[in-house]
């Protein structure tokens, strides 16, 4: 976690000093660029407290060992079916729903009618058939 926070306090110092720099070099004309980058810089200094904050709480993690085995994060990560064709289905209608918003508002209730078939079609996957619980 070390490193994380590390890379997200730099970052948050390089945008700034970079924000300070564009302004000056527009003149702070341009009101766009210098709050975004001043922003994003601010928002990744928020994330580098954050992990600082969690570190402190939660003591020493094995991604901070240099000889930490892989097993030492025993952490669950979940259960996935590596089998099932839903998350497929859902990521057909994100794109069908972001093309109908970028090209035409009708094609948007296909994409929306396909996620919703898609989450119930997730959701319950392991209720019925051979893989039932």
């Amino acid at each position: 976690m070390k490193a994380s926070i590390n890379l997200f306090v730099y970052c948050g110092i390089f945008f700034m000093i970079m924000a300070v720099i564009y302004g000056f070099v527009t003149h702070f004309n341009e009101m766009v660029g210098f709050p975004a980058l001043l922003l994003v810089g601010v928002m990744s200094i928020m994330i580098g407290v954050y992990l600082w904050l969690t570190d402190r709480r939660v003591g020493r993690q094995p991604q901070d060992t240099e000889t930490a085995e892989i097993s030492d994060a025993d952490a669950d990560y979940g259960f996935f079916s590596p089998w099932s064709w839903w998350p497929i289905v859902c990521a057909a209608a994100g794109a069908v729903s972001f093309y109908g918003i970028a090209m035409g508002w009708w094609i948007f209730p296909f994409g929306a009618v396909l996620g919703i078939i898609a989450l119930v079609g997730i959701s319950y996957e392991h209720d019925r058939g051979g893989f039932a619980h």
